[in-house]
């Protein structure tokens, strides 16, 4: 089974049509519509994307109804959400060495402890994955 952690980002561009689509968006929730892919993103995640809404929505770029159905269809993708209390150590140490948000660092320590591919729209946080995902734990 193949398993992924989206971040925030990611799931953001789903929506909102800020940018491009993070390469392999697309087919990850497919997979995991057809049951082929474990899709993860920590807790946190719901937070992130739902105060981008918010700020999207005070800004004028959407109004409460598109704000109200894109968290809608977000809690209806076919995720697993996943606490973060196992992940808060880890994400320190990555944080420190790489000089990131600990938020930042949740998502890559949940896809290094369920040995996941990472799907982002944030090239730093892609950058620092693909170095990490192959030290040892």
């Amino acid at each position: 089974m193949i398993v992924i952690v989206l971040d925030s980002s990611a799931i953001i561009r789903l929506y909102v049509p800020d940018g491009p689509l993070p390469e392999g968006l697309s087919d990850c929730i497919v997979s995991a519509q057809r049951g082929d892919a474990d899709v993860l993103v920590p807790e946190l995640a719901l937070a992130e994307v739902a105060q981008v809404i918010w700020k999207k929505e005070q800004m004028g770029y959407i109004n409460s109804a598109e704000a109200n159905e894109i968290i809608s269809a977000m809690l209806e993708l076919p995720i697993e959400v996943v606490g973060h209390f196992d992940l808060i150590l880890e994400s320190l140490t990555i944080a420190r060495q790489h000089k990131l948000t600990i938020y930042d660092s949740i998502f890559l320590a949940l896809a290094r402890k369920k040995k996941a591919t990472l799907i982002t729209a944030n090239l730093q946080l892609k950058k620092v994955f693909q170095g990490i995902i192959s030290m040892p734990q």
